[in-house]
């Protein structure tokens, strides 16, 4: 009878997936030698129990492990917690260890990856130095000389290029090129792999134990019978026959394998499949997984939207009926026990500004000038933890999910829509819970006077589009079509001609704040940089029909400047009252090495950037007077920053590294959005606790909380938390460390998840609006103006600010294959040689006349810039010419962007001449 996979996975002597096979000879005799066990695979996994005592004892350390997706022999963990003085003396190494900013623990090929996959917390053990020689013999010394002679090959051929380039160069007018020599410093392909000259890695280390999975398992990929190594002894066939192997899209991941029998009908070749990773026993070389379904092949909106949800575990599904049933009946009023409780704010002027198109308005703003001159201003957010009790089925289904999942097309939201568009959106007209902060300000230099905390009942006025706030910036007035209302204490009722005047003038008065606290918070050290957003116009089918960059209106600032001082007011009041229990917000500084790399870059192209400090970066860009070449060094800037990410404040030992180092804040958190991010959640708990303990104003002395009590803040008998008595709140409301930890990582994984699925819509929309461009004009692509970012020894890095589409094109790739350049005039463009100094690459042409070639007559179809004109095509003499070029960072290029469908992608190719 056959053995099932299961059945083969468990009898390690007949495992066709052993590292070892195992003898296959006659049974040896009696007194023979006894054959050596089959070597496993992996080394076994600590016991939870050994994992804790040696965490205790400092001899292991615990952090989140990480696949590089350019090479996935290399691995590395960064610590989630501040090693412990245990851990310090056993490895001096950590003594320095600074979360986020100090080097990572390498890990060398898969034996000590040890079947961790990224984004599992792992406990891991610092090798010896003569253990990591010998990991870093086997998977790094080899390809680090390997890369040296491709490095060394590529030296000499340039340098011969270079005077071959310098005998053109002669013949020619001096303006037409400059020589140039090869710098291997520049190598674009180092760049691109992640490597800038080999290094050898500070830190290596194994894993001994997974601690905590990535919760995220569902993976996509191909189905085949096609084993992923030789094939075993004739006698392992029936196993062998009884699975299907599972190859990701995702490289970063290991070949599965999945039962036969759990596979209704084997999937074609192109068919793209969903599979539940399973688990990986030690003496097999690949996990096993459960079989989900059938995606389809690729190719179609629909088919490539359900391939990026599946591939990031984006909840689909229905909320299950215990989920539902923790949500309150509708028609749901506001009790009434729950009105004496909270600071009634629905007499206050209080409207929300969003997009035109959002349906969960989870934040909304009031403001009132005193009699002092100064001014009232509110910040006043859906209380979703009134609705989403701790350790309920909807917690826990919110906790899972994490953050709404945006994409072009649609939302995935986070909670029930009967939450999100209804009890918790704070839609004008209607009485609904809210957290709110509000501040006494002082409006000639914006600075905070006092800060005032509680659990509010709120009555938004109206709903303002971005635009429409826009409108009274620019001196207009609200529309009569906007829906206004107010509340006379006893009933809600349309807004009376006065509190339209009270609205507008309150959006004066955010603005006029809104740039004083800009300008203060860039002038004190914040840096933002900014990329390409797409917009796109989806017609009734829902496929795109126009695209362009999201445009940023002084509107969004307005409310962009107040959701910062909520998000930092509200961090310092949880981190002052429950200081080793506090959900926060981190962003460490941006990659050493990574950002000596674009400074150099910049350096030859005369741009100096100070690079002491988040504040020196941004100086040094506001000096940049052109707004194209301010735009490319932003976008180069952004390579080397990391991202930004909730820990618990237990983790950290040094306060000083809770910064925020884009916003300089020494403490952040995000309170604003509970509606689609259930860290808010955590947050409001946090803040709830916090009240009972100490009410509406912190006394105590803490350098972010000014002490003053404004005698203009409401007044109110609503003290402590309202969900609990007192001395209950922490214990319910405020999670434990470990299991804060717990939550932070989940919400990290599912926050950058959401990232990668808003990235991969929006380049998949891209994509299908420009294969519908180019279909309307029977062109092959949509010819654009790029911005050189980078010259490296054998390619020109580029951006275009129109879509936002990066890419490297090769000089190798040009000169070697056919049909690596768009020619703009029906000439064929050959390009012979290449030389490269610093910045600056020369390029050396021959152009002959081609009379096949009809592409130049469809450019005025095919060209889109920012003026959205059509630009003609060029025209030439007929004659065969030598053309010389020299590009530099910062120079524009035409380039021509080919849209492929299946799967979806972009190629980029250089235009000749430039358009």
């Amino acid at each position: 009878m056959a053995e099932t996979a299961t059945n083969w996975r468990a009898r390690p002597a007949k495992d066709p997936l052993q590292a070892q096979d195992s003898n296959q000879g006659p049974e040896p005799a009696a007194d023979a030698p006894q054959p050596k066990p089959p070597r496993r695979a992996f080394a076994d996994h600590y016991a939870p129990k050994k994992v804790d005592a040696w965490l205790a004892a400092g001899r292991l350390v615990r952090g989140v492990l990480r696949i590089n997706p350019r090479n996935t022999a290399d691995a590395y963990v960064s610590l989630d917690q501040t090693p412990s003085a245990q851990a310090q003396r056993n490895y001096p190494e950590l003594s320095n260890y600074v979360i986020g900013s100090s080097d990572d623990i390498y890990l060398g090929g898969s034996e000590c990856r040890n079947r961790a996959i990224s984004g599992d917390i792992v406990a891991v053990k610092i090798l010896t130095a003569k253990a990591a020689q010998r990991v870093y013999a086997r998977h790094r010394r080899g390809g680090d000389r390997r890369m040296d002679k491709m490095a060394a090959d590529r030296r000499a051929r340039m340098d011969r290029m270079a005077d071959s380039v310098r005998a053109v160069s002669a013949n020619m007018a001096p303006d037409d090129v400059t020589p140039c020599e090869a710098s291997s410093e520049d190598s674009l392909e180092s760049a691109e792999n992640g490597r800038t000259g080999a290094r050898v890695p500070a830190l290596f280390g194994t894993v001994m134990a997974i601690i905590t999975p990535n919760s995220d398992r569902t993976f996509v990929g191909t189905l085949s019978n096609r084993p992923p190594v030789a094939k075993g002894p004739s006698e392992c066939d029936s196993e062998l026959a009884n699975v299907l192997w599972f190859r990701p899209l995702d490289k970063a991941l290991p070949i599965m394998f999945v039962p036969k029998a759990s596979v209704a009908k084997q999937p074609r070749t192109n068919e793209i499949c969903a599979v539940h990773m399973g688990a990986w026993d030690a003496a097999s070389l690949y996990p096993s997984a459960k079989y989900l379904r059938s995606l389809g092949e690729r190719g179609s909106l629909e088919i490539e939207t359900e391939l990026i949800l599946e591939e990031n575990s984006v909840s689909t599904e229905a909320f299950a009926p215990g989920v539902l049933r923790c949500l309150p009946k509708t028609p749901w009023r506001i009790p009434s026990t729950e009105l004496k409780c909270r600071t009634d704010l629905r007499q206050e002027c209080v409207f929300s500004i969003d997009p035109p198109t959002a349906r969960d308005l989870d934040d909304a703003v009031s403001c009132r000038e005193l009699p002092n001159g100064n001014v009232l201003i509110g910040v006043h957010i859906a209380d979703v933890s009134y609705f989403v009790r701790p350790r309920t089925a909807l917690d826990r289904m919110a906790q899972q999910r994490a953050t709404t999942t945006y994409m072009v097309q649609r939302a995935y939201p986070m909670l029930p829509s009967v939450l999100c568009e209804d009890l918790c959106s704070l839609n004008a007209g209607v009485d609904r819970l809210a957290f709110s902060v509000m501040w006494e300000i002082e409006p000639a230099t914006a600075t905070v006077c006092s800060t005032w905390f509680g659990r509010t009942v709120i009555s938004s006025a109206c709903k303002l589009s971005y635009d429409d706030a826009q409108h009274v910036i620019d001196g207009g007035h609200l529309s009569k079509s906007i829906a206004c209302f107010e509340h006379n204490g006893a009933r809600t009722r349309p807004a009376s001609a006065q509190r339209r005047d009270e609205i507008e003038a309150s959006i004066g008065w955010f603005y006029r704040l809104s740039l004083i606290m800009r300008k203060r918070r860039f002038d004190t050290g914040a840096l933002s940089l900014h990329s390409v957003r797409l917009s796109f116009e989806l017609d009734d089918a829902g496929q795109p029909v126009a695209c362009q960059p999201y445009a940023i209106k002084d509107s969004n600032r307005l409310i962009e400047e107040f959701m910062l001082l909520a998000n930092m007011s509200v961090a310092a009041r949880i981190e002052a009252s429950f200081p080793d229990s506090a959900l926060l917000r981190r962003h460490a500084p941006p990659l050493e090495r990574r950002l000596e790399d674009v400074c150099r870059q910049l350096a030859h192209a005369g741009i100096e950037i100070d690079t002491q400090s988040a504040g020196t970066i941004s100086d040094s860009i506001r000096r940049i007077s052109d707004a194209d070449t301010r735009y490319t060094v932003e976008e180069m800037l952004t390579q080397p920053m990391q991202r930004a990410a909730y820990f618990s404040t237990h983790a950290i030992d040094d306060r000083a590294e809770y910064r925020h180092y884009a916003l300089n804040a020494p403490l952040y958190t995000h309170f604003t959005s509970p509606i689609r991010r259930y860290a808010d959640v955590i947050v409001h708990r946090l803040l709830e606790a916090s009240l009972a303990v100490h009410g509406n104003h912190v006394t105590a002395k803490h350098a972010l909380l000014p002490p003053y009590y404004s005698p203009f803040f409401p007044r109110t008998n609503a003290t402590g938390s309202l969900t609990t008595a007192i001395h209950d709140s922490q214990s319910i409301l405020v999670p434990a460390p470990e299991l804060l930890a717990i939550m932070a990582h989940q919400c990290n994984l599912r926050k950058d998840a959401a990232k990668k699925v808003q990235d991969a819509s929006s380049k998949l929309f891209l994509v299908n609006y420009l294969a519908a461009t180019a279909l309307r004009t029977g062109a092959p692509g949509v010819i654009t103006q790029a911005i050189v970012t980078k010259v490296g020894e054998n390619g020109i890095s580029f951006i275009t600010p129109m879509f936002g589409v990066d890419g490297i094109i090769y000089m190798d790739r040009i000169a070697d294959r056919k049909n690596q350049v768009v020619s703009a005039d029906g000439r064929m463009w050959k390009l012979h040689l290449w030389s490269v100094k610093q910045a600056s690459v020369t390029l050396v042409w021959t152009a002959t006349p081609d009379p096949k070639d009809q592409l130049a007559s469809k450019l005025s179809a095919l060209v889109i810039d920012d003026t959205r004109h059509a630009v003609v095509g060029l025209q030439h003499n007929g004659a065969v010419e030598t053309v010389t070029q020299t590009y530099r960072i910062f120079n524009k290029i035409s380039v021509c962007i080919i849209p492929e469908t299946s799967p979806p992608d972009l190629t980029v190719k250089l235009v000749m001449p430039g358009v």
